[in-house]
């Protein structure tokens, strides 16, 4: 029975082992499914709780807003600093005189459009982008979204865009916008409109498929060959297909009450998402001539490092401006 704070810091912690090594290839699945549970949770409280409010519309977008910008900031900030002490040469392909640098410094303090930059210092907060695009379209897509027939008429053509994006044309300008990513959203959002709950042994069958197929590809050492590969069309199908069979998993986690410790790494897991990338630099500036035996113990610093800042951030930044957030709503009710 897991809690969705857990799932949470599970999917989080898949990232950033995604990032660290190249035995973890699920980092996009786990994204994912955050965007199937983001649909869930931001359409919910969309209709529970901003639509209380005397200008839910707005109230909404100042929200979300707030909720995403001060962790990325200050991440951003820290990231920028670890950029210039380890890795200053990254910053050569710009110029900050030029209509693209000063769009550069404008994506990044705005947060829409990062996931086309040529050059993205904090390359996790990508997924924010997107997050920032499905915020803009929940008011009316709950509007068009009302029955369940035309939600799922939404879900097919998503998915066919999504396939479009993923695999016949990936270059194209709108794969890196909502459109690839939407069919996520959108099973989230049907997950909650429809109350969907799925049994426990089919939650169960769904769960062992999943772990008996990733066990092959890790077994199979030519699955495995074409599955690591990051960028490739395989990995991209394997974890769009990973992500699917784990809507059951999503969906019924998310009926669980949670306690305290639950909501505590749910909390901590957008920061240790976030957080993870900017201690990646240095990492990777005094390892980069080191054996994987002899990296061993600056992983484990780096695991440790990365885990307890994320908890630190969360616990003294995150959690006192977060609950300012909701006072600022009750406010407004």
């Amino acid at each position: 029975m897991i809690k969705p704070g857990l799932v949470r810091f599970v999917l989080a912690t898949l990232v950033v082992l995604f990032h660290i090594t190249k035995f973890i290839f699920i980092g996009h699945l786990a994204v994912f499914c955050f965007f199937v549970l983001s649909g869930y949770w931001v359409s919910l409280m969309y209709e529970t709780k901003y639509s209380d409010t005397k200008q839910p519309i707005l109230v909404f977008y100042c929200s979300r807003i707030f909720r995403l910008l001060p962790v990325y900031y200050l991440v951003s900030i820290f990231t920028f600093l670890m950029l210039f002490l380890f890795d200053s040469k990254s910053f050569e392909i710009l110029d900050f005189s030029s209509v693209s640098g000063i769009s550069f410094l404008i994506v990044n303090f705005f947060l829409l459009g990062y996931n086309q930059l040529i050059f993205a210092p904090l390359v996790p907060a990508w997924s924010l982008d997107i997050e920032l695009q499905f915020y803009f379209l929940v008011p009316m897509l709950l509007v068009f979204m009302k029955q369940r027939n035309t939600r799922i008429l939404f879900i097919i053509i998503s998915f066919f865009l999504a396939f479009v994006f993923s695999f016949l044309m990936p270059e194209l300008f709108l794969s890196k916008s909502i459109f690839k990513f939407l069919v996520y959203f959108l099973i989230g959002i049907e997950i909650y409109k429809s109350k969907i709950e799925f049994k426990p042994k089919i939650e169960l069958s769904f769960n062992l498929l999943f772990t008996g197929i990733l066990l092959v590809h890790y077994l199979v050492p030519d699955l495995f060959a074409m599955v690591k590969l990051p960028n490739s069309s395989y990995n991209e199908f394997f974890n769009i297909l990973g992500s699917f069979l784990l809507i059951p998993l999503l969906a019924n986690s998310v009926l669980r009450k949670s306690d305290s410790r639950d909501i505590m790494l749910g909390g901590m897991s957008y920061v240790l998402y976030l957080s993870h990338w900017m201690f990646i630099i240095p990492y990777n500036y005094y390892i980069q001539e080191l054996t994987k035996i002899d990296r061993i113990p600056y992983t484990l610093a780096y695991l440790f490092v990365t885990f307890l800042f994320s908890f630190l951030v969360y616990q003294y930044y995150d959690l006192p401006l977060d609950t300012l957030r909701k006072k600022w709503i009750l406010n407004r009710m």
